[in-house]
């Protein structure tokens, strides 16, 4: 796996916690000032984190950004259901959303699918020498009545993909080798695979 710079690490987080990032440089000793919405606050170098000696691999210091929260209760207080974040802008299929990254010498992509059956004989990833991936499947959510533990539910709400078959397809940034793909779905919805680049 590609090693990542420290350095652009700090800017990522920093970038996602919506703060600026001072850094002031002595020869002696080096600080972190982060800046929000006006306020100063002081934070921990990674530089002088690693500084300190360590005597057990469980008992190593972290830092988090802290970050403000907005209430939550004005907005439940008629609706029944509260979306925040990234679940709030519903940019994106519930099903076939792709994520691709490339390697020095191979590709990975992740592809979510949330109530995939991927039993055998049901679930198909198809890779070609030119890159393209056809993904088959067949999804078991999203249906008007639901049995689980011999009870029936009829749903009210539905945001989830509807139940059947479905296709999907795309194509990575270059030729590959389809003999040399090495593919997990994990439990938690998510399809993954690394194929080797020709």
């Amino acid at each position: 796996m590609d090693s990542l710079d420290t350095e652009k690490v700090k800017k990522i987080i920093w970038k996602r916690s919506k703060t600026e990032l001072d850094t002031k440089a002595d020869s002696a000793n080096s600080s972190v000032t982060c800046k929000g919405r006006g306020e100063k606050r002081q934070c921990c170098d990674s530089r002088q984190v690693s500084s300190i000696p360590m005597h057990s691999n469980l008992a190593q210091p972290f830092v988090l950004p802290v970050l403000p929260t907005r209430k939550v209760d004005k907005w439940c207080s008629n609706i029944s259901t509260v979306f925040t974040g990234t679940a709030c802008r519903g940019t994106g299929p519930p099903v076939g959303t792709v994520d691709i990254g490339i390697g020095k010498f191979s590709y990975y992509f992740c592809i979510a699918l949330p109530g995939v059956k991927h039993g055998p004989g049901e679930f198909y990833c198809h890779i070609q020498s030119d890159g393209k991936v056809r993904v088959e499947g067949v999804t078991s959510t999203g249906g008007k009545i639901v049995e689980k533990y011999s009870r029936v539910f009829e749903m009210k709400i539905q945001q989830q993909c509807p139940t059947g078959p479905f296709t999907l397809f795309f194509t990575l940034p270059g030729p590959v080798d389809p003999n040399k793909f090495f593919p997990t779905f994990r439990s938690d919805g998510i399809f993954e695979a690394i194929v080797s680049k020709t």
